[in-house]
This record gives structure tokens, C-alpha cells and sequence, in this order.
């Protein structure tokens, strides 16, 4: 049992302590994805922005389209509530599976242990969650409506954390073996977008392709993110139980992966 509980702890202890080091590597991230561009740090805000009036225009202007329980203003922040989501998964996912490409000499190194180079490019990514989040709720505030489920955002963050460290530890490796990974990952995404219900409800949907909304892990946050920041409600109980388990699903699964992988790509490389 205590080596089970140990295994258990493992991802969770190594985060910890090299937490500091993990740290100061995002902010070097951060700093480096923005470097030499004119608004720096200023794209967290003005790229959701940019896609919100997009999305704006074409849903609500365009093709009109308005769920019946919604204000323009509260659609308009329900389509921004499933973006901020969705721009952190695709940015995570396709920095993260680059994350060992890049510097395959990392695979085997004891200072920086090679299983936090994919974490990096998720926390750095997860930016645009918090600043995104942060325009919901002021503009929520300034409209005045306050909910107490905001105070769930931090768990849900790290629940998806969990999740996209999980699967960027599967892209980093499957990366490092097969460079079509990178490929893939933009129909990947974009199937994610269209599949996700950013713009439209879940009772939207025909119950002939709900299985898809239902396999698509980015789904499940995108409406949590929606329900709890906009609707100021929890979402329905299979969403917030899908929510917990493929965090841990990911996570648990993909760190006992990476570890055993790293070490046999590692003589391959």
C-alpha cells in the first residue's frame, strides 16, 4: 500500500520540488514567445479578444444566432468563456509536443528533469486562462452580477493543467518518434473547435453526434468554463465527474508513460 500511495505522490512531489526552478523556466517561456513583438504580454488579451469579435460578428450578427436564455451581452461572454479554454489547449498542445524535439539532450538531464519541459509550455499557456477569466469577471462585476462559483476557477485550472500535462507528456514522446505528430495536431485542433460548444449549447445539438461532444475531452471544460463564469451555476454532475477524471486519467496514466519512454528513446536518439 505505501508503495502504491508513493507511485501515486510521485508527479505530484516532483512538481513541488522543482516548483522554483519550474517557475522561473515559464516566465523565461513567456518571455521568449513574446520576444521582439510590439504589444509583448499585451497578445495574452488581444488574441481571444480578436477571436471573440470574430466569433461575435459571425454568431450573433451574422447568423443571429442566440441561445433563448441569454442576453446579447451574456452570449457574447459565453462564446469568450469557451475560448480562453480552447486557446490554452491548442497552444499547450502544440508547444508541448514540440517541448522534447527541441532539445532531445534534456531526456535523461538530473537538474532539469526532462518530464517538466512539457509542463512549462502548459502553465505558460494557462496565462491565457487567468487574464481571460479576469475580463469575464470584471465585466461581469461592472454589469452586477457576482456568483460564488468563481471560486471553483481555481480547481477547474488545475484539473485542466493535469490534463493537458498528461497529454502533451503522450505528444512530446510520440513526437520524438514520429514527426507527423506535428502535423496532425492542426487537424487535431481544429477538429477540437468545431466539436467543442464555444459558440452553440450543448442542447444544440442533434442527440445523433452528442457521442461527439462527449468523447472530446476540451468539451467538458469549455462548458465548465461557461457554466461557472458566465451562467453562475455548476455544470450538469457527468460534466463535473468527467471533468475530475480525465484529469486523473491523463495525468497518472501519461506520467508513468513518459517515464519508462524517456528512458528508452533516450538510447534510440
Amino acid at each position: 500500500m505505501a508503495i502504491s500511495q508513493s507511485k501515486w505522490a510521485e508527479p505530484y512531489l516532483l512538481l513541488y520540488k522543482y516548483r522554483q526552478l519550474l517557475w522561473e523556466s515559464v516566465k523565461s517561456s513567456l518571455k521568449a514567445r513574446f520576444a521582439g513583438s510590439l504589444f509583448g504580454m499585451g497578445w495574452i488579451i488581444i488574441g481571444p479578444l480578436m477571436l471573440l469579435a470574430l466569433y461575435g460578428i459571425i454568431y450573433a450578427v451574422i447568423f443571429k444566432i442566440r441561445p433563448i436564455n441569454l442576453s446579447l451581452a451574456d452570449y457574447i461572454l459565453y462564446i469568450f468563456a469557451g475560448l480562453i479554454p480552447f486557446i490554452a489547449f491548442s497552444q499547450a498542445l502544440s508547444a508541448g509536443a514540440v517541448s522534447l524535439s527541441n532539445d532531445p539532450g534534456l531526456l535523461l538531464n538530473k537538474v532539469f528533469p526532462a518530464e517538466l519541459l512539457p509542463v512549462r509550455e502548459v502553465i505558460a499557456s494557462g496565462s491565457m486562462i487567468i487574464a481571460g477569466g479576469l475580463v469575464v469577471i470584471i465585466y461581469k462585476l461592472f454589469l452586477g452580477g457576482i456568483s460564488w462559483t468563481w471560486l471553483l476557477l481555481p480547481v477547474v485550472l488545475i484539473l485542466m493543467a493535469m490534463t493537458l500535462i498528461g497529454m502533451v507528456w503522450a505528444l512530446s514522446l510520440a513526437n520524438l518518434m514520429v514527426k507527423d505528430v506535428q502535423q496532425m495536431l492542426t487537424y487535431i485542433i481544429i477538429l477540437l473547435l468545431v466539436a467543442s460548444p464555444i459558440a452553440y449549447t450543448p442542447d444544440m445539438i442533434p442527440p445523433s453526434l452528442k457521442i461527439l461532444l462527449y468523447i472530446n475531452p476540451l468539451a467538458y471544460y469549455v462548458m465548465t468554463f461557461q457554466s461557472i463564469l458566465v451562467l453562475g451555476q455548476l455544470p450538469p454532475l457527468p460534466i463535473l465527474i468527467g471533468v475530475v477524471l480525465i484529469a486523473l486519467i491523463w495525468f497518472h496514466g501519461m506520467y508513468g508513460i513518459f517515464k519508462n519512454g524517456k528512458l528508452i528513446l533516450s538510447d534510440n536518439i
